[in-house]
């Protein structure tokens, strides 16, 4: 069995037995770690291969809990628009155009640059299930990036030629079969849940009773617009008795009190986008709210097509913008903030722990404890020139992906010395760019709404999701037979 030792570094374990540990080191054996030294000593003349992170700090990999990889080829192209002119554009509009070769190019770009920035695991939400072929496709890819996955089977529908599936029943039928497609080791299967509101109601009570049956993780983009009733619908599924512990809702800016109670009681978790929330329009990142039902949240990347993919810059986008709506509380009052409540530690949790149980990987993944898989990074200053005074501090407000000097993934090195190893980079980025170019020219067809037109187009959508809604109650108000 290969031994590692990775020491040198400032340990920052996230495990409150071990805490921080200056002068600490893991030992990993196979794919787990064996132990965490308190002082690196203790592995003295251990027969093992060492990993040296002087000047750096020793991390569990980080954990995306919520990320498209599908869209890694469109970086930027939504740099400007809100969640209404993604969703008319690029999202419907592009997401038409994506093939399986798409697919694939798509998945090994995106889980190569998540594995850059120092993410271990991510919760691949593939919603462009375009034909049985994407699916294959986008798993295949991902594994053979050598990332830790949850593949999260969409089964939302774009206007694809020749469609891939004949009815809704048929995608359900294709997932099940997918049940069975080599899961283990890296690889995990969920499901995304279509859009609440999208679609008829009975379909969504379908895709609910089929992702029980698999027993596979349930996600949904849940109350993503503030304002809006799309998106939403829990108190409907939760009468019909559909909520889930460890259902995930993604994003959820629009929750009301009662909402957020809904999801505490039913063992919800959460994980939240800050960036494309806070640039969509979809509303303020719900930090605190999440904090205050008792649900330690994830925390994700979302899109490259908005923003960075780096977890780094989501942690603390999301920890600054919760800490200014703190203080705002205070101001109100005339007075000025005499202390910061939500601290780095905190924030980090949130991008390891907390994602990791977002997921139902926390027995597996998110800290450095021994048992648990060997997902380790090592980030460390590209200068410096003098050691951090608060090195938690240091990983989650001033680190980027270009400090992610190592990266091991169940005990394989997929990183080091700031280099990826073992990608054909050149061959990924020549199929990335060639798939790139057939969208583009794909896309030139496609008709561009503008504000006017993509708010109309909206507004009937929401009038659907109100008969939607409605069609889940017979007489009475009784719950319909479904």
């Amino acid at each position: 069995m290969t031994r590692t030792v990775v020491t040198g570094g400032h340990l920052i374990s996230m495990d409150g037995e071990y805490g921080e540990l200056p002068q600490g080191a893991v030992l990993i054996e196979g794919d787990r770690i064996a132990a965490v030294a308190r002082d690196s000593s203790e592995f003295d003349g251990v027969d093992a291969q060492v990993i040296d992170a002087q000047g750096g700090f020793i991390l569990p990999g980080m954990v995306d809990s919520h990320r498209h990889t599908w869209m890694a080829l469109l970086r930027g192209i939504s740099a400007d628009q809100s969640l209404m002119e993604f969703l008319g554009n690029v999202f419907y509009g592009i997401g038409s155009l994506i093939t399986a070769e798409d697919m694939s190019a798509a998945s090994t770009v995106g889980a190569i640059e998540a594995i850059d920035s120092g993410v271990t695991t991510i919760m691949d939400c593939c919603d462009c299930v375009n034909s049985p072929d994407h699916a294959i496709a986008a798993v295949d890819a991902l594994r053979a990036t050598g990332i830790r996955h949850v593949y999260s089977y969409g089964f939302q529908c774009f206007a694809f030629e020749p469609a891939g599936f004949a009815s809704h029943a048929e995608r359900l039928k294709d997932a099940e079969r997918f049940r069975s497609y080599g899961w283990g080791g890296l690889s995990s299967m969920g499901i995304l849940l279509s859009d609440f509101g999208t679609l008829p109601f009975a379909d969504s009570v379908a895709e609910f009773r089929l992702t029980a049956e698999l027993d596979v993780l349930t996600a949904s983009h849940t109350a993503a617009a503030t304002s809006s009733i799309l998106l939403k619908g829990l108190r409907e599924f939760r009468d019909h008795g559909l909520l889930r512990p460890g259902h995930v809702h993604i994003h959820c800016p629009a929750l009301v009190g009662d909402e957020w109670q809904l999801v505490a009681d039913t063992g919800g978790r959460v994980t939240i986008a800050p960036e494309t929330e806070m640039q969509m329009g979809m509303g303020i990142p719900p930090i605190r709210p999440a904090l205050e039902h008792g649900i330690l949240p994830g925390i994700s990347t979302d899109i490259v097509a908005v923003g960075s993919g780096d977890l780094f810059s989501q942690l603390r986008l999301g920890l600054q913008t919760q800490r200014m709506l703190d203080h705002d509380r205070v101001h109100r009052t005339g007075r000025m903030p005499s202390s910061v409540e939500l601290t780095v530690r905190d924030a980090l949790s949130w991008g390891t722990r907390g994602s990791a149980e977002t997921l139902g990987l926390g027995d597996r993944i998110g800290s450095l404890t021994p048992g648990k898989q060997a997902d380790v990074i090592i980030v460390k200053p590209k200068l410096g020139l003098v050691p951090s005074s608060h090195p938690v501090g240091s990983v989650v407000l001033q680190s980027t992906a270009a400090d992610v000097d190592t990266v091991l993934i169940g005990g394989v090195v997929r990183k080091r010395h700031g280099q990826l190893v073992g990608y054909d980079l050149d061959a990924v980025a020549a199929r990335g760019q060639q798939a790139l170019s057939r969208i583009r020219k794909a896309a030139a067809g496609l008709p561009v709404l503008g504000p006017e037109a993509v708010a109309g187009w909206f507004g009937q959508a929401e009038r659907v999701a109100t008969q939607v809604f409605g069609s889940a109650y017979g007489a009475e108000g009784a719950p319909a037979a479904l």
